[in-house]
């Protein structure tokens, strides 16, 4: 009886870990697509007979995760390189409409409107409508800046509202992670939490270039760019945004990250979503309409041509013979950086149109000297910024932007191919395989019938001695 019973054991024990088996095989099935999930592999281990300690042996089973730490840290950095071309790509967009080189936009129409005014005012200087065509055009060309200048200022706003949203989704990622360690330290430990977790630490990647530790006790330690600290243990170090207010020279100051001890930690981030936004928002949109210690192309070429046109008004004069009388600036703008070249530039209050000086004293004295220079320009070296007219100016400004958009575009396109390698090797680690499952799913039902069939052995044989005795 002793070993009919030793064999029932073992029988018994085997229906429970094949059993164990076949729940591990159906939970990957059902988790074949949830994100971040990481195939369990029941793994069936031989107990030998030990008779001496009680020990009947039979088959036990221990579920073996295959989640691979490499692979996980290669999807994660490819994740965190797409995450900032796919930003650049959404900031720049904006950009790229503002600065349009077409002839039908704000600043290429206006300068062309306003260059052929001076040029028709050459023809008759005296000409009260071409005098008035002049400031018409010279007022439609400082509210094209201003419009430009506005636009941007609100690309600016609204990058930086972006940044606000991306540190605290990056702080919520923290927070889940934080939750995820805290079940951990508890003892808590099953497959979907596990690809929570991953499915976390991947979002949390394409947002900012972190490093992930294994912690104490089966827990995560979170580093953003391989030194500041996210989440240790059940401990969140939240991010904030920040102003780089010292350096504030030439406009609104630079955004800068801040660790949760105020520390600037804005050098540490060099991809994901927060990096294109910080590209945006400190050097790009700056280079255009200045911040920080960018003066700005926009403004540039605002003062150029305001300080050309009303340097060459105030050398004529507005008679044709003496006494001359100087001439009047044109344009007006307000130099402060909080206020902004381009933002500001208008015609000068109260400019009346026999202020128009189109006389150049010389000798010789030429009537309309003043006048044809201002027609000419946009094609004249005078009137060229770094060896560009001002229309070639404003154009070299949009294909800045063109180029970068260019760019973030090719890099998108070459970082998504990466992105789907490092996930195809990742799936060769941890990806379930329904037609590998299905196979096992046979085997263990073909292993728990047989070991339904000694039982039942066992059962007969132990009814059949039963009876005898009796």
């Amino acid at each position: 009886m002793g070993s009919l019973f030793s064999a029932l054991n073992t029988a018994a024990g085997a229906l429970s870990a094949f059993q164990q088996a076949i729940d591990v095989t159906q939970n990957n099935v059902a988790n074949a697509n949830s994100p971040g999930y990481a195939k369990q592999v029941p793994l069936m281990e031989s107990v030998d007979i030990q008779s001496a300690n009680g020990v009947v042996g039979g088959v036990t089973e221990q579920t073996q995760d295959t989640r691979n730490a490499f692979a996980d840290q290669a999807v994660q950095q490819q994740q965190s390189l797409l995450g900032e071309f796919q930003q650049l790509q959404t900031s720049l967009a904006p950009l790229q409409s503002i600065l349009d080189v077409s002839s039908n936009s704000a600043i290429p129409s206006s300068l062309n409107q306003l260059f052929q005014s001076f040029s028709q005012w050459s023809t008759q200087p005296s000409n009260a409508t071409y005098q008035n065509a002049v400031i018409a055009a010279a007022q439609q060309t400082g509210a094209a800046f201003q419009q430009v200048a506005s636009e941007l200022n609100s690309a600016r706003a609204s990058s930086t509202q972006d940044l606000q949203s991306t540190v605290a989704q990056i702080n919520q990622d923290a927070a889940q992670i934080q939750s995820y360690n805290a079940s951990v330290a508890t003892g808590e430990s099953n497959p979907g939490l596990s690809a929570q977790m991953e499915s976390t630490l991947e979002n949390l990647s394409s947002l900012a270039n972190i490093q992930t530790m294994p912690g104490l006790g089966g827990t995560v330690t979170v580093l953003l760019g391989g030194q500041t600290p996210l989440v240790i243990g059940t401990q969140v170090d939240a991010l904030q945004v920040g102003s780089d207010v010292a350096n504030a020279v030439n406009g609104p100051p630079d955004a800068t990250i801040l660790d949760s001890n105020g520390n600037d930690v804005t050098a540490q981030i060099t991809s994901g979503q927060l990096a294109g936004l910080l590209s945006v928002r400190n050097s790009l949109i700056p280079s255009l309409i200045g911040g920080g210690q960018q003066t700005g192309g926009l403004n540039v070429l605002a003062q150029s041509l305001a300080d050309t046109v009303n340097n060459l008004l105030e050398q004529g004069s507005t008679t044709a013979v003496p006494p001359f009388q100087s001439g009047t600036a044109l344009f007006s703008y307000n130099a402060s950086p909080s206020a902004g070249i381009a933002a500001s530039l208008e015609v000068t209050p109260g400019f009346q149109p026999n202020q128009l000086a189109a006389t150049e004293p010389g000798p010789p004295t030429v009537s309309n000297g003043i006048a044809l220079q201002l027609a000419g320009l946009d094609t004249d070296p005078a009137g060229q910024i770094n060896g560009l007219s001002f229309s070639q100016y404003f154009g070299n400004l949009a294909s800045t932007v063109g180029n970068a958009v260019a760019r973030a575009n090719t890099s998108a396109a070459a970082q998504a191919q990466a992105l789907s390698q490092a996930k195809n090797l990742q799936q060769q680690f941890s990806g379930v395989s329904l037609d590998e499952e299905a196979v096992r799913l046979v085997q263990l039902q073909g292993s728990y019938q047989a070991a339904s069939k000694v039982v039942t052995v066992v059962d007969e044989l132990t009814q059949a001695l039963i009876n005898m005795v009796q």
